[in-house]
């Protein structure tokens, strides 16, 4: 199934979705140039969760100051590390015996870290490779292209954005 859309992504894994309505439109904030590195991500959490999907579901899709801003709710424990806020790479650390944690739980919580990570890099409007800058408006994580882009009737930041939001 091709999931290059938000509504292809939502019928492919509809429990990771489930608001509804305006919490919905909300809560999930799609961009052209994260989708594919998304959709890849909701594969792979799919997969680690197997039969079991653990009540797995995206509570925030967003952006925040450029960054990927995402948060999901999932029974079972996950974190066995203390990350560091906003973090170049994702490491596992252990901080002494794992009891009690559940392995999936923390596979799924580092695939998520993974991927703010690489969106962080990624412009979102093309997925080409970007850097998290305010030189033209609001912190936006763009490519060289979309930062320099000529300014539209909205503005240059305006333009941006509706170029790269998808509606769900």
């Amino acid at each position: 199934m091709n999931l290059d859309t938000p509504k292809a992504l939502q019928r492919r894994f509809p429990y990771m979705f489930p608001l509804e309505g305006e919490e919905r439109r909300r809560a999930y904030i799609f961009f052209r140039g994260w989708l594919a590195p998304l959709a890849k991500t909701c594969e792979v959490i799919d997969e680690l969760l197997g039969a079991d999907k653990r009540a797995f579901h995206w509570v925030r899709l967003r952006e925040k100051f450029g960054s990927p801003s995402f948060a999901y709710r999932m029974e079972g424990k996950s974190r066995v590390a203390v990350n560091i806020h906003r973090p170049t790479e994702v490491h596992r650390h252990e901080c002494g015996p794992a009891e009690g944690h559940d392995p999936v739980a923390l596979a799924v919580d580092e695939r998520v870290l993974q991927l703010e990570v690489e969106l962080r890099s990624r412009c979102i409007v093309c997925d080409g490779p970007s850097e998290i800058c305010n030189d033209r408006g609001p912190w936006a994580s763009l490519c060289l292209v979309h930062r320099s882009e000529d300014d539209g009737p909205q503005g240059h930041m305006g333009s941006v954005w509706a170029a790269a939001q998808v509606k769900p």
